[in-house]
């Protein structure tokens, strides 16, 4: 914990946060010296009880928080060993606990305005002062300061639970929406057995590739490169969970933790390293809650609004073919608003399909015509969006640029750049700690080689694969890791402000932590399956929304289609797939089709009339819904209120709380896609009131909208 020293708070309310004088990136990064018994002026919002014997109960609107007692002690504090082993953005995390020691016996002082716990050990060589506070924004605060000569760097904190309790959060989950769900039943002594089944590590990385060890793809996933994720692994976790129990928890800062829901009495929260503040929070309702996290971690701002109005198209393969496939679509009816070409900066083949060369600057030999191209298209209202991500090729002529004036994290070993392996090839990752590398990237890539010349916006990829033993111009790898997808948010954010685009140019991104929503315009759900599965497939991408919009997140969208294909293991992508997919992306902000890493073994949009026919009634229904959809964003910018919310922010009940894989798309809609293979119908949860089917009889959708 090593809580004697200072305490860093990312202040999440600026944007716009790049220090000119200092020519230093910085994530408005503010100073807090914790203090032992220093008075802040405020009022309590919590109540602290002794109970006896030799405990104490904290608790907020009679909602109890923590309940300390020397069996059931509040904190324990320990050491030992964690390894982060990572490679392809998959990092294997081992926690080799030597000492385990509980901080049975308590003192307690308190002032006007807090109260401090020092905590010990049985024989008095170790203590914990614990301070507990109310601020304006918290109706309670939670800090730890060592005052003992032992550094433990290891602290587990226990907060209240009940048997029934549900939580929800954890930044965007695609497998459980909520996070006391198992996702192995019994027998018995297979959920035993599956304690770690109940434990989240708030850790960004790779979702991996199938993310259920018990189908096929994940096997041999997990075989070739160790990458096939498992039921918690994401892009965006985030250390904050909404209760039943009608409080928020949120943890502000970026080391190492784990959320671990296995007890039915309590969640306890390991933290490694020095120890944030944890913030506390209560409401009415769990609406009110996600309002008040969203307020607190900061808001997107809208989107414009050819955003929400018809369908981007994936395509690939240059000019010529960019067009045809423009014209098969048009012709056919689909109300296209723009035309996404990942392949803009070229392409390299690997084992794993079709790839983009990341040399981040147009290809004019692929994509030539250019300048008249992109004037054409704007005309018909049609943008050109690409893709980027904070790496370079090493065979890429911007590698060499930016290698020489030394740009990217090193290598400690030699200590020149660090070569890292995304998938055949080899790449050097921008040092965001450094200046005039930031600058530099933001400069020549984000606003001369991208928005300078008329893109529309791009996806803004990866972030997650930063490496714990890199060197860094600033700070070191472990704490940075979490930090890094913010990094890259504002980089991108800066370069659309800088260049008077904010409201023109939306960028979207997959990683994330906590405040990414201060940044990016919009998130997306990364790489799925080209299937049903509920782990990595289609139903994935609805937990993935509600769970993100719990966690403050408002507007997120997904690959129509999925991307991830094995055409070996039969793993390509079916007419079912793509228009099962394509009727929920109506029912989101922004409605994007993807090619796939294997373009050639999947169906397409365009591949067929059928498909066609169904994408220009799909792409049209999202243009009728455009003015209700900018509605529903300015509800979030306004109230935090996430433009997909769950059942439960309607009614709470059982129904509403397990309802998993249905949504309220504003505040009038019921959609409840049907993610299953082969169906032609499904159950759907409906509030009380009066809700009328928006599709005909014979339609297998269910959306319903509220009748007034």
């Amino acid at each position: 914990m090593y809580l004697c020293r200072e305490v860093y708070q990312t202040q999440i309310a600026c944007q716009n946060n790049y220090n000119d004088k200092m020519r230093t990136p910085v994530l408005c990064v503010t100073l807090v010296t914790v203090q032992l018994l220093v008075a802040v002026s405020g009022v309590k919002r919590y109540v602290f009880t002794p109970t006896q014997p030799d405990g104490f109960k904290v608790s907020i609107n009679n909602v109890t928080i923590f309940q300390h007692t020397l069996k059931n002690p509040m904190v324990f504090v320990g050491e030992g060993q964690t390894n982060f082993i990572g490679g392809l953005g998959n990092f294997h995390i081992d926690n080799v606990i030597q000492d385990r020691i509980p901080l049975r016996k308590y003192e307690h002082i308190t002032t006007e305005d807090k109260d401090y716990v020092l905590l010990k050990f049985d024989g008095d060589d170790f203590q914990c002062n614990v301070t507990f506070e109310s601020t304006p924004d918290s109706d309670l605060v939670v800090s730890t300061v060592d005052v003992g000569a032992t550094n433990y760097q290891y602290l587990w904190l226990r907060i209240y639970a009940e048997a029934t309790e549900k939580v929800f959060g954890g930044g965007e989950q695609f497998s459980h929406f909520n996070l006391r769900e198992r996702t192995y039943t019994p027998p018995e002594v297979v959920s035993v057995l599956r304690a770690d089944d109940l434990k989240y590590p708030i850790w960004t990385r790779e979702q991996g590739v199938g993310r259920d060890k018990s189908n096929l793809v994940t096997y041999y996933a997990d075989l070739k490169t160790g990458g096939g994720g498992a039921f918690h692994t994401t892009y965006f976790p985030q250390p904050s969970f909404v209760s039943t129990r009608n409080y928020y928890l949120h943890y502000k800062d970026t080391n190492y933790i784990v959320l671990d829901f296995s007890s039915s009495t309590y969640h306890e929260i390991f933290i490694k390293g020095i120890v944030g503040k944890f913030y506390f929070k209560t409401g009415n309702s769990p609406l009110s809650l996600v309002q008040s996290l969203s307020q607190f971690q900061g808001r997107m701002p809208p989107l414009p609004d050819w955003v929400t109005s018809g369908i981007t198209i994936g395509v690939q393969g240059g000019t010529d073919t960019m067009l045809a496939r423009l014209k098969t679509v048009q012709d056919a009816g689909v109300k296209v608003n723009g035309l996404w070409i990942q392949d803009w900066s070229g392409d390299i083949h690997t084992s794993f399909g079709k790839r983009v060369f990341w040399n981040w600057k147009l290809n004019t030999t692929l994509y030539n015509k250019w300048n008249d191209t992109i004037s054409d298209l704007k005309k018909q209202g049609i943008r050109v969006l690409a893709y980027v991500n904070p790496n370079l090729n090493k065979d890429g002529d911007l590698f060499k640029e930016a290698d020489s004036l030394g740009y990217f994290i090193m290598d400690p070993r030699t200590n020149k750049t660090l070569l890292t392996n995304f998938g055949e090839f080899f790449c050097g990752s921008i040092d965001f700690t450094n200046p005039d590398a930031f600058t530099w990237y933001k400069e020549t890539i984000l606003k001369k080689n991208m928005i300078d010349i008329g893109l529309g916006g791009w996806m803004a990829d990866f972030g997650e694969y930063l490496p714990t033993t890199a060197h860094f111009h600033h700070g070191e790898g472990e704490t940075l890791h979490n930090k890094w997808p913010l990094y890259w948010a504002q980089m991108n954010r800066v370069a659309v402000q800088e260049s008077n685009k904010e409201g023109e140019v939306v960028f979207f991104m997959r990683s994330g932590y906590s405040g990414i929503s201060n940044y990016t315009t919009l998130m997306w759900a990364g790489d799925q399956n080209v299937n049903f599965d509920l782990a990595d497939g289609l139903p994935s991408t609805v937990v993935a929304a509600l769970s993100a919009g719990v966690s403050g997140i408002g507007m997120t969208h997904f690959d129509i289609g999925g991307y991830t294909t094995f055409a070996s293991m039969g793993l390509k992508r079916t007419s079912e797939l793509l228009i099962r997919s394509g009727e929920m992306a109506v029912f989101t902000p922004y409605m994007r089709t993807h090619e796939g890493n294997q373009p050639d073994a999947n169906v397409q949009v365009y591949s067929n009339s059928y498909l066609l026919q169904h994408f220009a009634r799909l792409s049209k229904a999202h243009s009728i819904l455009a003015n209700y959809t900018r509605a529903a964003i300015e509800e979030y910018i306004q109230t935090g209120t996430p433009v997909q919310r769950p059942m439960f922010f309607v009614d709470q009940t059982p129904n509403s709380y397990a309802a998993k894989y249905q949504y309220m798309y504003g505040p009038d809609l019921v959609v409840a896609p049907i993610v299953t293979q082969g169906a032609t119908s499904g159950d759907i949860y409906l509030p009380q009131g009066t809700w009328v089917n928006i599709w005909d009889g014979d339609s297998p959708h269910t959306t319903y909208l509220r009748s007034t």
